[in-house]
């Protein structure tokens, strides 16, 4: 029997096709059993992961997930879910995951009022992935960052600007802290692509964050002058102590025209605007619109008028 029949025998023998299917499905389960990656379930969120700071330094998912760290080509095998495996990280663990590389910064961000109220119970209260984001971690170098210079106080807005969060998690922080930032000159140069300009941590730090009734609070009052005249700011200003004082994230949302007679526990900021029970900020702000409004009507009506006059005059002639 030639090759060629014996060839043609074998495709038309139902057995060996049958043996051909096993052998293709077997082996098929085989390959997917070592090649079943974190990428095909997790397919936006590893996406993410390789714009990360962290991919391009060679992080992989079971450096912050935890498991056995069996790599497969370019992909994390199925095998990662095993051994000290944790898979979603709960917020109050999320530190102590960055901490195994970022000491520094832990330790710092231990000190912040943000890691006090973690430890009070508030979850919510701002940790790393709040800041640096989750699996899209950039460098802050980076325009597209979410901690960079130029986006961090719309980051820090996202929980400021938050009025039930603010309240509850806070205890009463104002969440009018991105609208009055956006009155300040700072604000406005930012806006206009300028770099050296202050943003949020600068004033407030980024990793040691305080409440400004903390002494040891970069906008502790007393520690104001040193915050405003650090390297690239106001260096070499001499800041009386009523400028040292005096309201920062300051707009008019802040006063109202109610008389206020009793002043007791009020902030020494905030009364300095006041004579009497009057809050001056409030009135004068009310007069120069008022002023501002009837000079612009009276000239744009003399305009008018004088048009007007003209038009007459001219249908006379």
């Amino acid at each position: 029997m030639s090759l060629c029949k014996k060839c043609y025998s074998l495709i038309n023998n139902k057995y060996v096709w049958i043996l051909v299917i096993i052998l293709s499905v077997f082996t098929g389960v085989i390959a997917a059993q070592q090649d079943v990656s974190c990428y095909h379930c997790h397919t936006k969120v590893v996406t993410e992961f390789r714009n990360n700071i962290h991919y391009n330094k060679g992080f992989n998912c079971a450096d912050c997930h935890g498991g056995a760290d069996m790599a497969n080509s370019s992909l994390v095998s199925y095998s990662v879910m095993s051994g000290n495996f944790i898979g979603r990280p709960n917020r109050e663990n999320i530190t102590d995951i960055c901490s195994k590389c970022h000491e520094q910064e832990t330790k710092d961000y231990k000190t912040s009022i943000h890691w006090e109220q973690i430890q009070k119970g508030h979850s919510e209260a701002a940790t790393c992935t709040d800041c640096h984001g989750i699996h899209e971690i950039r460098a802050i170098s980076d325009p597209n960052s979410s901690s960079s210079h130029q986006n961090s106080p719309a980051t820090c807005a996202k929980c400021h600007s938050n009025k039930e969060m603010m309240s509850a998690w806070y205890y009463g922080i104002k969440t009018d802290r991105f609208d009055t930032y956006k009155e300040s000159f700072h604000w406005r140069a930012l806006d206009k692509g300028y770099e050296l300009v202050a943003t949020c941590a600068d004033c407030h730090e980024n990793h040691k964050t305080k409440s400004t009734t903390d002494p040891t609070s970069t906008t502790y009052p007393d520690n104001l002058p040193k915050t405003c005249g650090k390297e690239n700011c106001h260096v070499g200003v001499n800041f009386d102590e009523k400028i040292a004082t005096g309201l920062v994230h300051d707009k008019e949302s802040l006063h109202t025209g109610e008389l206020v007679f009793n002043k007791t526990g009020m902030s020494p900021q905030i009364k300095d605007y006041y004579l009497g029970p009057f809050d001056l900020a409030y009135w004068i702000a009310i007069f120069f619109k008022i002023l501002t409004t009837g000079v612009i009507g009276f000239f744009t009506g003399m305009v008018i008028l004088d048009f007007i006059s003209r038009l007459r005059i001219k249908r006379r002639f």
